[in-house]
């Protein structure tokens, strides 16, 4: 028998003794919230989302329902509504946040009381899309991520479903979504972080980005948020710990107020 299927035979056996293992992890339950909320300079219904912690990877968090939640400004409040009712999802009328002005937010679940305090920062207009072909045999394309004029969290949705040859695609194999973050200062982690998966679209895409505003405080919400996440995995981990909040005692999160700028492009060849 030669060397090669001695190694395939080898392989075949080990594979074979594989046995699932359950983890034993010493978590304890905890009374938390979590709070994610976000308003911005956009005349809409905006929402604020409350749920509790979980323990286990990829469960589903359980809503808070039942909550009173009020954001408020210089005399001014804006009342959030449940709804459906038992989601945890609550909706604001139609308002929108003023540049330079400090908000409030005002959580109450059975008597206990929930508070947060921010500032919206303006925000600097996007500079135009860049974008290269990535792939020539394939003729496909991707973004070059390099908007970083001023602190800042960039969205970009991509659609290239309505194209004739893509219709009959599901919706997750023809749009994506990513996030990408812009601080003031430069982490080591962040410097050797993991490589994101590339997104490659053809022409004919639309390419939707929104970006939004970061407050000093934000940045440190995101700094954490991220060495937690999308940085961890490099040679130069932080020790691991609490993502930093702007809640008050008992509840996790983050709230946010931010200037939105945004526009839509079509990938041309």
């Amino acid at each position: 028998m030669s060397k090669r299927w001695i190694h395939i035979a080898w392989l075949f056996l080990v594979l074979a003794c594989e046995e699932p293992t359950n983890w034993d992890l010493n978590t304890q339950p905890t009374d938390l919230i979590v709070v994610e909320a976000q308003i911005t300079n956009e005349l809409k219904n905006h929402v604020v989302r409350l749920s509790r912690t979980v323990t286990g990877l990829n469960e589903k968090p359980d809503p808070v329902s039942g909550a009173t939640v009020v954001v408020g400004t210089e005399g001014a409040l804006a009342l959030f509504a449940e709804f459906p009712v038992g989601s945890g999802m609550y909706y604001s009328d139609s308002v929108q946040a003023v540049v330079n002005k400090a908000y409030h937010l005002f959580i109450n679940i059975d008597g206990k009381e929930y508070t947060a305090s921010t500032q919206m920062v303006p925000v600097t207009p996007l500079k135009p899309l860049d974008y290269r072909l990535a792939n020539e045999e394939k003729e496909l394309y991707e973004i070059n991520f390099q908007d970083s004029n001023n602190p800042s969290k960039k969205e970009y949705w991509i659609s290239w479903g309505h194209l004739p040859e893509f219709q009959d695609q599901p919706l997750t194999e023809t749009l994506a979504r990513t996030y990408h973050y812009t601080l003031e200062s430069i982490d080591v982690n962040q410097l050797f972080k993991p490589d994101k998966e590339r997104i490659l679209f053809p022409a004919g895409s639309f390419v939707l980005r929104r970006k939004y505003s970061m407050s000093e405080d934000q940045q440190a919400f995101y700094r954490t948020f991220l060495s937690e996440t999308e940085w961890r995995g490099s040679v130069f981990d932080v020790q691991k710990g609490n993502v930093i909040t702007n809640l008050s005692e008992g509840a996790i999160g983050y709230f946010a107020v931010s200037t939105v700028v945004s526009d839509t492009t079509l990938i041309m060849p």
